[in-house]
This record gives structure tokens, sequence and C-alpha cells, in this order.
């Protein structure tokens, strides 16, 4: 199968979950024998454009009219049997989809986060979870700001959002949406999007097949030092009693992670740290802690957790509630109550319970998150869209010779 393949990467620098699936979805497929043609512009680049196409960037990230120009030239010549569509913010704009639907071509698209909905993506409002403008006119996103905390710059994402739900773009050009998450799904759901259209395929997370020896040893926070991920509420949790905490990555509360390491020996602060060594710290961990405040689409840091058989002390909100097996795999805890999480990370850090739980851990992830699984998936997600594309278009078809008077 030839797929044109479309994502916008984020910038350099900017830690990117979305980045990584669609590198590791390409591999897969292309070493699957598909053929994939990956079309893909850097949000790098916007430092290399002239004053006037910046100044007109916030209305190109609504329709770019160059954007499908060029898809459409590609597309054309390369003519794929699909076209997968990832981030189009800031560079393409929903106008590929318009590209790929006058060619008659059927389009999937991963929705990764909540950017059809709100303009931040996340669904996040001050470190907290906000639907405000679900299934609305996002005009609460423009109030607060919600974008980089401006209003300038959170308008033109705002009128994106409002206009292409109020026409829905998305819907009308996209053949079948993907989502990580049962969660994601139903939030699309809630703003009017037609469920049955929408296919939960979790990321897959590669892994050596390297997993824990024994028990493990600390606890492990990978993630960004943030409010909305926890950070604060860990460090309020934690007590020297529970072990040793060790802390990989960085962000607004690096300094207070960094005071409390200071005082406090049984805490290591390591800030960013690569790849390989991340998943090293992770295969020797007791368990894994993530207290996110805010939704997640998803979690890569509990499956890669998983796939080394380390269970994981989770919030019961968005995603993570989905993924963690309250008493099977770890703990699901009261996003914000500190007292629930120093329990939690007590229980599961039991050398016998960590064990019990990293191997049913270990487990689920052979079950649901390799690339195999991921792979099968895939090719399914895509018959299937080629098909009720075509369907889609004899009933358009019926439909203009029924009006026509043809039959």
């Amino acid at each position: 199968m030839r797929v044109a393949m479309l994502h916008n990467r984020y910038r350099t620098g900017q830690p990117s979950g979305e980045n990584t699936v669609v590198a590791q979805t390409v591999d897969l497929l292309r070493n699957s024998g598909h053929e994939i043609d990956l079309y893909a512009r850097n949000s790098d680049d916007i430092a290399q454009l002239s004053r006037k196409d910046r100044a007109l960037l916030p209305f190109r990230s609504v329709w770019s009219f160059s954007a499908e120009r060029d898809l459409t030239l590609l597309l054309q010549a390369q003519r794929p049997d699909l076209v997968h569509v990832h981030n189009t913010f800031p560079l393409f704009s929903a106008s590929v989809l318009r590209a790929a639907y006058r060619l008659d071509l059927p389009v999937v698209a991963t929705l990764h986060n909540f950017r059809l909905l709100c303009a931040n993506a996340v669904l996040q409002r001050d470190g907290a979870p906000c639907e405000s403008c679900v299934g609305k006119l996002p005009l609460a996103a423009v109030r607060h700001s919600c974008y980089r905390e401006s209003r300038v710059q959170t308008l033109p994402l705002a009128a994106s959002i409002g206009v292409h739900n109020t026409l829905h773009t998305w819907q009308r050009y996209v053949d079948t949406f993907v989502v990580p998450s049962g969660f994601v799904r139903d939030r699309y759901a809630a703003a009017g999007f037609d469920p049955e259209r929408f296919e939960v395929k979790p990321h897959a997370v590669p892994h050596s097949g390297e997993v824990r020896s024994g028990a493990g040893d600390g606890v492990v926070f990978l993630g960004r030092l943030s409010e909305d991920k926890g950070f604060a509420d860990l460090l309020q949790a934690w007590d020297s009693s529970l072990g040793k905490l060790i802390v990989v990555g960085d962000g607004p509360l690096r300094a207070a992670a960094d005071e409390r390491a200071g005082k406090d020996l049984s805490v290591q602060v390591l800030g960013q740290r690569p790849w390989a060594e991340c998943m090293e710290l992770l295969r020797s961990a007791r368990v894994a802690v993530v207290p996110a405040r805010s939704y997640e689409s998803f979690g890569l840091v509990v499956v890669e957790a998983f796939a080394h058989g380390v269970p994981v002390v989770a919030s019961r909100l968005g995603a993570l509630a989905e993924l963690v097996d309250d008493g099977e795999t770890g703990a699901l805890t009261v996003p914000g109550d500190s007292e629930g999480l120093r329990k939690a990370i007590g229980l599961v850090a039991d050398p016998r319970t960590s064990i019990a739980f990293g191997e049913r851990a270990r487990q689920v992830y052979l079950n649901r998150f390799t690339p195999e699984r991921d792979l099968v998936a895939t090719e399914r997600i895509y018959t299937d869209a080629i098909a009720r594309h075509a369907d889609s278009g004899r009933t358009r078809r019926g439909s203009w010779a029924r009006r026509a008077g043809q039959v």
C-alpha cells in the first residue's frame, strides 16, 4: 500500500511524543513493505520566514491555500492509496484535507490531542482540566488567553476551531479518525463528532525485550516538572520513608526540585536525559509515578514502564485511568490528593507487590502495545478507511443521480 503521511513537526528542543509516534509509524510501515511518502514541515522553519509571511501565518493556520496547492501537486504525482494526516498546525492547516478530497483519496486523521476543540490543545487552564470550549464557540479561550497566555496568539486558533467546527470541515473530509484512547474519542463525541467514525488505537512502544530483574529500587518521575503534571503534589507527598525519588525532566518547578534535593538526600534530580538513559532508569525502578492534574490523551511513560515490567501509580484522570488497572498493574489516585498519592506509592513500592504488579504490567504491554500489534491495527484501519471512502463515494454519486432524476 502507498500512503502519503503528513505531519507538521514541533520545534526542536520541545519534547514531542507526536514527533516520536509519527517517526515510529513511518519506520514500522516501511519495514513491513509499504511505500510511505512523508510530507513534513517543521515549525523551526517559521524563524526563516519573511516578516510578511510571519505576519500572515496566523491566517494561514486557519486555511493555507499554498499548502493545499502544494499537496495537490504532490498527490497528483504520487497517487497514493490513502492520505494519513497527523498534526496540521501551523504550517499545513485543514486545507490539506480538501486537497485529498478533491482527488478522491481516502483520508485518515490521527488526533493526538484536542486541537480541534481547544486553543491550547490539551483541555487545560490554570493547571486543571477545562472543557469550557468543548462543543461551543471558543470565546472563553480568547478571554482567558489560553494559547501562550496571549489573546493575540489565541485569537487565530480560536477562529480556526470556530470556523472548521461550524463548517464541519474535518467531519466532511476525513473518512476515519484515529485516537490513542477512548477518553479522547469521548471528548470529541461530546463536541458533536460522530463516534462511529473513530478508531481507538493506542500508541505502540518499541522494546528491546529487557525487563526489570527483581523488585527494582526507587520511585521514578519522568516528565515535565510543572503543576499540571502533578509534580508539586509529588513533592508534597514525598517522604524519605518511601525510599528514593529519582526525578528526570525539567520545567517551571525545577528550582523547587533542586531546593528539595538539597535538603532531602532521598530526592535526586537528574534533569533532562537521553531517551535510552530514561529507559534504563525506568527498568531499574520499583515504581513509576504519573500524578497528573490535567488530562492526558495517552500516557507513553505508563506504557514504557509496563514494557519494562514496572508498575505505575497514576492519577485517575483522562486516559491514565484506561491504562493503569488499579490493584493489578499499579494504583490510581485522586488528582491533587497528596496523602492518597503517598499511600499509593507506599503500597505499590512494597517489594512483593511491585513484582506481582510488574509482571502483570509486562503482560498488558505484550497484549496491547507492541509494534507488531500496532502494525496489524494500522493496516486494518487503512483497509477499512479505503472501503468506507468507496462506500461514501457511491452514496454521494447515488444522491447526485437521484437529484438529477437519473434513478
